[in-house]
Protein backbone atom coordinates (compact mmCIF):
# COMPACT_ATOMS: atom_id res chain seq x y z
CA UNK A 1 0.00 0.00 0.00
CA UNK A 2 1.48 3.39 -0.93
CA UNK A 3 2.47 5.78 1.84
CA UNK A 4 0.01 8.61 2.44
CA UNK A 5 1.37 11.86 3.91
CA UNK A 6 -0.04 13.02 7.26
CA UNK A 7 -1.69 16.40 7.13
CA UNK A 8 -0.98 17.61 10.70
CA UNK A 9 2.40 17.06 12.39
CA UNK A 10 4.49 18.69 15.10
CA UNK A 11 6.34 20.46 12.28
CA UNK A 12 3.25 22.27 11.03
CA UNK A 13 3.94 26.03 11.37
CA UNK A 14 0.27 26.87 11.37
CA UNK A 15 -0.43 25.33 14.80
CA UNK A 16 0.92 28.23 16.83
CA UNK A 17 -1.28 27.57 19.88
CA UNK A 18 0.52 24.35 20.80
CA UNK A 19 2.65 24.50 23.96
CA UNK A 20 6.30 24.66 22.95
CA UNK A 21 7.88 23.11 26.07
CA UNK A 22 7.04 21.06 29.11
CA UNK A 23 7.89 23.04 32.26
CA UNK A 24 9.56 20.95 34.98
CA UNK A 25 8.35 22.47 38.23
CA UNK A 26 11.11 21.19 40.52
CA UNK A 27 14.64 22.51 40.29
CA UNK A 28 17.47 20.06 39.73
CA UNK A 29 19.93 19.05 42.43
CA UNK A 30 22.43 21.69 43.56
CA UNK A 31 25.94 21.34 44.97
CA UNK A 32 25.76 21.92 48.74
CA UNK A 33 28.57 21.46 51.28
CA UNK A 34 28.18 19.47 54.47
CA UNK A 35 28.54 21.53 57.64
CA UNK A 36 30.01 20.19 60.90
CA UNK A 37 31.66 22.95 62.94
CA UNK A 38 28.58 23.85 65.04
CA UNK A 39 28.08 20.25 66.21
CA UNK A 40 31.67 19.99 67.49
CA UNK A 41 31.47 22.94 69.87
CA UNK A 42 30.31 22.48 73.45
CA UNK A 43 26.94 24.18 73.79
CA UNK A 44 26.08 26.78 76.41
CA UNK A 45 22.52 28.07 75.99
CA UNK A 46 22.19 31.69 77.07
CA UNK A 47 18.88 32.50 78.82
CA UNK A 48 16.72 35.26 77.43
CA UNK A 49 16.61 38.67 79.09
CA UNK A 50 20.11 38.27 80.49
CA UNK A 51 21.87 40.87 78.37
CA UNK A 52 24.01 40.24 75.28
CA UNK A 53 27.34 39.45 76.94
CA UNK A 54 28.10 36.01 78.31
CA UNK A 55 30.96 35.33 80.70
CA UNK A 56 32.52 31.94 81.19
CA UNK A 57 35.59 31.23 83.28
CA UNK A 58 38.26 28.68 84.05
CA UNK A 59 40.09 28.24 87.32
CA UNK A 60 43.86 28.30 87.11
CA UNK A 61 45.49 25.13 88.37
CA UNK A 62 47.54 25.45 91.59
CA UNK A 63 51.19 24.55 91.32
CA UNK A 64 53.00 21.83 93.23
CA UNK A 65 54.30 22.09 96.79
CA UNK A 66 57.64 20.39 97.36
CA UNK A 67 58.52 22.06 100.69
CA UNK A 68 58.08 19.96 103.87
CA UNK A 69 55.65 21.45 106.38
CA UNK A 70 57.18 22.77 109.61
CA UNK A 71 56.06 20.89 112.70
CA UNK A 72 53.40 22.74 114.69
CA UNK A 73 53.05 25.52 112.12
CA UNK A 74 50.16 25.86 109.71
CA UNK A 75 51.33 26.64 106.18
CA UNK A 76 50.00 29.64 104.28
CA UNK A 77 46.65 28.97 102.60
CA UNK A 78 46.69 28.22 98.90
CA UNK A 79 45.00 31.07 96.99
CA UNK A 80 42.64 30.34 94.12
CA UNK A 81 42.59 32.25 90.86
CA UNK A 82 40.60 32.17 87.66
CA UNK A 83 40.29 34.00 84.36
CA UNK A 84 37.16 35.11 82.48
CA UNK A 85 36.21 34.20 78.90
CA UNK A 86 33.63 36.53 77.40
CA UNK A 87 31.59 36.68 74.24
CA UNK A 88 28.66 38.66 72.85
CA UNK A 89 25.70 37.13 71.05
CA UNK A 90 24.71 38.68 67.73
CA UNK A 91 21.57 38.39 65.64
CA UNK A 92 21.55 37.32 61.99
CA UNK A 93 18.57 37.56 59.64
CA UNK A 94 17.53 37.59 55.99
CA UNK A 95 14.38 37.39 53.94
CA UNK A 96 12.99 36.87 50.44
CA UNK A 97 9.68 38.08 49.13
CA UNK A 98 7.57 38.08 45.98
CA UNK A 99 4.88 40.35 44.62
CA UNK A 100 1.22 39.39 44.73
CA UNK A 101 1.10 39.49 40.93
CA UNK A 102 4.05 37.11 40.69
CA UNK A 103 2.31 34.67 43.04
CA UNK A 104 -0.93 34.97 41.06
CA UNK A 105 0.67 34.30 37.66
CA UNK A 106 3.57 31.99 38.56
CA UNK A 107 3.53 28.65 36.70
CA UNK A 108 4.88 27.03 39.85
CA UNK A 109 2.78 28.77 42.49
CA UNK A 110 3.31 26.15 45.19
CA UNK A 111 6.97 25.48 44.46
CA UNK A 112 8.06 29.13 44.55
CA UNK A 113 7.48 29.50 48.29
CA UNK A 114 9.14 26.13 48.86
CA UNK A 115 12.14 27.33 46.85
CA UNK A 116 12.43 30.42 49.05
CA UNK A 117 12.48 28.15 52.09
CA UNK A 118 15.14 25.91 50.56
CA UNK A 119 17.35 28.83 49.55
CA UNK A 120 17.10 30.62 52.89
CA UNK A 121 17.52 27.35 54.79
CA UNK A 122 20.83 26.75 53.02
CA UNK A 123 21.95 30.37 53.45
CA UNK A 124 21.25 30.29 57.18
CA UNK A 125 22.93 26.90 57.74
CA UNK A 126 26.02 27.95 55.78
CA UNK A 127 26.13 31.22 57.74
CA UNK A 128 26.11 29.44 61.11
CA UNK A 129 28.91 27.12 60.02
CA UNK A 130 30.96 29.99 58.57
CA UNK A 131 30.50 32.24 61.63
CA UNK A 132 31.72 29.39 63.83
CA UNK A 133 34.62 28.58 61.51
CA UNK A 134 35.70 32.25 61.39
CA UNK A 135 36.13 32.18 65.18
CA UNK A 136 38.29 29.06 64.87
CA UNK A 137 40.36 30.59 62.06
CA UNK A 138 41.38 33.37 64.44
CA UNK A 139 43.59 30.83 66.25
CA UNK A 140 46.78 31.72 64.41
CA UNK A 141 48.96 30.80 67.41
CA UNK A 142 48.24 27.11 66.83
CA UNK A 143 48.22 27.04 63.03
CA UNK A 144 50.90 24.63 61.81
CA UNK A 145 52.19 23.20 58.51
CA UNK A 146 52.13 19.54 57.55
CA UNK A 147 55.18 17.47 58.39
CA UNK A 148 55.65 16.37 54.78
CA UNK A 149 54.34 17.61 51.47
CA UNK A 150 50.74 16.56 52.20
CA UNK A 151 48.54 15.55 55.14
CA UNK A 152 49.39 12.11 56.52
CA UNK A 153 48.79 9.92 59.55
CA UNK A 154 51.97 11.39 61.07
CA UNK A 155 50.38 14.85 61.23
CA UNK A 156 47.55 13.61 63.44
CA UNK A 157 49.89 11.57 65.62
CA UNK A 158 52.22 14.54 66.08
CA UNK A 159 49.50 17.10 66.86
CA UNK A 160 47.74 14.71 69.19
CA UNK A 161 51.03 14.26 71.06
CA UNK A 162 51.62 18.02 71.18
CA UNK A 163 48.17 18.64 72.65
CA UNK A 164 48.52 15.79 75.12
CA UNK A 165 51.87 17.31 76.11
CA UNK A 166 49.87 20.37 77.19
CA UNK A 167 47.43 18.13 79.10
CA UNK A 168 44.68 18.59 76.53
CA UNK A 169 42.28 15.66 76.65
CA UNK A 170 40.11 14.11 73.92
CA UNK A 171 36.33 14.24 73.92
CA UNK A 172 34.35 12.12 76.36
CA UNK A 173 34.26 9.27 73.82
CA UNK A 174 38.05 9.08 74.08
CA UNK A 175 38.45 10.42 70.54
CA UNK A 176 39.78 13.61 69.05
CA UNK A 177 37.72 15.27 66.30
CA UNK A 178 38.74 16.73 62.95
CA UNK A 179 37.20 18.42 59.91
CA UNK A 180 39.14 18.28 56.64
CA UNK A 181 38.55 19.14 52.99
CA UNK A 182 37.84 16.20 50.61
CA UNK A 183 41.04 16.97 48.66
CA UNK A 184 42.99 16.61 51.89
CA UNK A 185 41.02 13.48 52.80
CA UNK A 186 42.36 11.89 49.61
CA UNK A 187 45.97 12.32 50.77
CA UNK A 188 45.15 10.99 54.22
CA UNK A 189 43.45 7.85 52.92
CA UNK A 190 46.27 7.32 50.41
CA UNK A 191 48.78 7.13 53.26
CA UNK A 192 49.42 3.38 53.62
CA UNK A 193 51.15 3.60 56.99
CA UNK A 194 50.43 0.49 59.05
CA UNK A 195 47.67 1.15 61.59
CA UNK A 196 46.67 4.29 59.70
CA UNK A 197 43.25 5.28 58.37
CA UNK A 198 40.30 3.14 59.50
CA UNK A 199 37.15 3.44 57.39
CA UNK A 200 33.98 4.09 59.42
CA UNK A 201 32.42 1.01 57.77
CA UNK A 202 35.06 -1.11 59.50
CA UNK A 203 34.41 0.12 63.04
CA UNK A 204 33.72 -2.51 65.64
CA UNK A 205 30.05 -3.35 66.11
CA UNK A 206 28.23 -0.93 68.40
CA UNK A 207 30.39 2.11 67.61
CA UNK A 208 28.10 5.03 66.80
CA UNK A 209 29.20 6.87 63.68
CA UNK A 210 28.89 10.66 63.91
CA UNK A 211 27.13 12.76 61.28
CA UNK A 212 29.49 13.02 58.33
CA UNK A 213 32.17 10.79 59.83
CA UNK A 214 34.24 8.95 57.23
CA UNK A 215 36.71 7.17 59.49
CA UNK A 216 39.39 7.45 62.13
CA UNK A 217 43.15 7.98 62.19
CA UNK A 218 45.44 8.15 65.23
CA UNK A 219 42.43 8.21 67.56
CA UNK A 220 40.91 11.12 65.62
CA UNK A 221 37.46 10.90 64.04
CA UNK A 222 37.45 12.56 60.63
CA UNK A 223 34.61 14.51 59.00
CA UNK A 224 34.85 16.13 55.57
CA UNK A 225 33.48 19.47 54.43
CA UNK A 226 34.28 21.88 51.64
CA UNK A 227 33.49 24.79 53.98
CA UNK A 228 37.04 25.07 55.35
CA UNK A 229 39.36 28.05 55.09
CA UNK A 230 41.32 28.06 51.81
CA UNK A 231 44.22 30.45 51.35
CA UNK A 232 46.24 31.30 48.26
CA UNK A 233 45.35 30.76 44.62
CA UNK A 234 45.52 27.60 42.53
CA UNK A 235 47.78 25.72 42.18
CA UNK A 236 49.28 27.05 45.43
CA UNK A 237 46.23 26.77 47.67
CA UNK A 238 46.41 25.64 51.27
CA UNK A 239 43.43 23.90 52.89
CA UNK A 240 42.89 24.16 56.65
CA UNK A 241 42.40 20.87 58.50
CA UNK A 242 40.93 21.39 61.99
CA UNK A 243 41.74 19.06 64.90
CA UNK A 244 40.00 19.47 68.26
CA UNK A 245 40.44 18.33 71.83
CA UNK A 246 37.79 18.61 74.56
CA UNK A 247 36.16 22.03 75.06
CA UNK A 248 38.28 23.87 72.51
CA UNK A 249 35.40 26.17 71.61
CA UNK A 250 31.87 26.99 72.67
CA UNK A 251 28.74 27.56 70.62
CA UNK A 252 26.24 29.83 72.34
CA UNK A 253 22.62 29.99 71.17
CA UNK A 254 20.17 32.41 72.78
CA UNK A 255 17.32 30.36 74.26
CA UNK A 256 14.37 30.05 71.90
CA UNK A 257 16.01 31.90 69.00
CA UNK A 258 19.23 29.96 68.53
CA UNK A 259 20.14 28.55 65.11
CA UNK A 260 18.88 25.22 63.84
CA UNK A 261 21.50 22.46 63.80
CA UNK A 262 21.99 21.49 60.16
CA UNK A 263 24.79 19.16 59.07
CA UNK A 264 23.47 18.18 55.65
CA UNK A 265 21.51 20.98 53.90
CA UNK A 266 20.26 18.50 51.28
CA UNK A 267 18.32 16.52 53.85
CA UNK A 268 17.83 18.94 56.75
CA UNK A 269 16.07 22.27 56.97
CA UNK A 270 16.86 25.39 58.95
CA UNK A 271 13.84 26.99 60.62
CA UNK A 272 12.39 29.44 58.07
CA UNK A 273 9.12 31.37 58.55
CA UNK A 274 6.70 31.88 55.64
CA UNK A 275 3.92 34.48 55.76
CA UNK A 276 1.45 35.99 53.30
CA UNK A 277 0.84 39.40 54.88
CA UNK A 278 -2.37 40.44 53.16
CA UNK A 279 -3.75 43.99 53.42
CA UNK A 280 -2.30 46.08 56.26
CA UNK A 281 -0.34 49.24 57.13
CA UNK A 282 2.90 47.78 55.74
CA UNK A 283 1.15 46.39 52.66
CA UNK A 284 -1.78 48.79 52.04
CA UNK A 285 -2.60 47.63 48.50
CA UNK A 286 -1.61 43.99 48.97
CA UNK A 287 1.32 44.16 46.56
CA UNK A 288 3.49 41.87 48.70
CA UNK A 289 2.47 38.27 48.14
CA UNK A 290 4.79 35.93 50.09
CA UNK A 291 7.58 36.58 52.58
CA UNK A 292 10.06 33.96 53.80
CA UNK A 293 12.59 34.82 56.50
CA UNK A 294 14.95 33.52 59.15
CA UNK A 295 16.45 35.08 62.25
CA UNK A 296 18.75 33.58 64.87
CA UNK A 297 20.92 34.80 67.75
CA UNK A 298 24.24 33.13 68.58
CA UNK A 299 27.93 33.42 69.31
CA UNK A 300 30.92 31.14 68.87
CA UNK A 301 33.91 31.46 71.16
CA UNK A 302 37.35 29.88 71.14
CA UNK A 303 37.78 29.12 74.84
CA UNK A 304 41.33 27.72 74.84
CA UNK A 305 43.52 28.03 71.72
CA UNK A 306 45.91 25.23 72.72
CA UNK A 307 43.06 22.70 72.66
CA UNK A 308 42.99 22.69 68.86
CA UNK A 309 45.28 22.75 65.82
CA UNK A 310 44.79 24.11 62.32
CA UNK A 311 47.02 22.16 59.93
CA UNK A 312 47.67 23.93 56.63
CA UNK A 313 47.66 21.33 53.85
CA UNK A 314 48.79 21.38 50.25
CA UNK A 315 46.49 18.92 48.48
CA UNK A 316 48.15 16.67 45.89
CA UNK A 317 44.98 16.44 43.76
CA UNK A 318 45.03 20.10 42.73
Amino acid sequence: MPSVPVGTTTQNPGLQHQQAVYYVKKGLDRLMPELYFWQLGFKITMPRNSGRAIQMFRFNLPGQNTIPAAEGVNPNPVPQSSYPITSIVEQYSDYMDSSALYDETDLNSIGSAAQMVEDLSFRAALSVDSITRAELDSNTAYTVPTIGANLTVADFKANRALMMGSNVRPFGSGDWMAVVHPYVEYDLISDNTAGGFIDALKYTQGTKVLNGEIGKVAGTRIMTSTNVNITGTAPNQLYSAYMFGYQAFAVIPLAGVGPSSVNDPKNQRFKVSVVRPGIGPANPTGEIGTIASYRFVMAAKLTDPQRMRIILCDASLV
